[in-house]
């Protein structure tokens, strides 16, 4: 292919690439990374592709790299984001969800501390509770961290789906009772 009709190409599709991308993203810088992951994969297999269905390439290869960056690298970009911010200005300001469920202006220094703030407390939370039920603190581990069915869970501790029912019932009812106003100081 040449470098005009890629040129063209590019002119002709960007605005639908950029859309489709931005749609799934919400954040323009990452969506005009993936805009160009989209259109370097193009130039590769441009030469294997019918020119109409470009369009139709386009829209499915530019959501599909979306979802793929939102997968496996949103936490990897996050990071790198708010280090460079941190870098260029460390007065500048990010929005954040807090513990009182509503959104604030925070600085990134303050979004970092809140960050490690809620992996101790998480750390404490899971030790405490480990120490006081053995079987809460498996039900809490299989449930939330490992993601398992109900059904499985239960057939793994050896109760029925409704006695693990009301034990993970018990187990939110004594999170909220220690945990709850520490969480909502952070």
């Amino acid at each position: 292919m040449t470098e005009d009709k890629f040129r063209n190409i590019y002119q002709q599709h960007y605005q639908l690439v950029m859309k489709v991308v931005y749609s799934v993203l919400k954040d323009r810088n990452f969506s005009e990374d993936v805009c160009q992951e989209v259109f370097l994969l193009f130039s590769e297999k441009a030469n294997t592709l019918e020119e109409d269905r470009y369009r139709q390439w386009f829209l499915v290869t530019a959501k599909r790299k979306a979802i793929d960056f939102c997968r496996k690298a949103y936490q990897v970009h996050e990071v790198a984001s708010s280090i460079s911010d941190t870098e260029e200005n460390l007065t500048e300001t990010s929005t954040v969800w807090i513990s009182n469920r509503t959104y604030t202006q925070v600085s990134t220094e303050e979004e970092i501390m809140h960050k490690l703030q809620l992996q101790e407390l998480t750390g404490r939370l899971l030790a405490d509770l480990k120490k006081k039920n053995e079987d809460w603190y498996e039900i809490l581990r299989r449930t939330f961290l490992n993601g398992e069915k109900s059904e499985d869970i239960a057939r793994a501790l050896g109760i029925s789906v409704e006695n693990l029912r009301a034990k993970k019932h018990r187990l939110k009812i004594w999170i909220n009772k220690h945990y709850r106003e520490i969480f909502e100081e952070l």
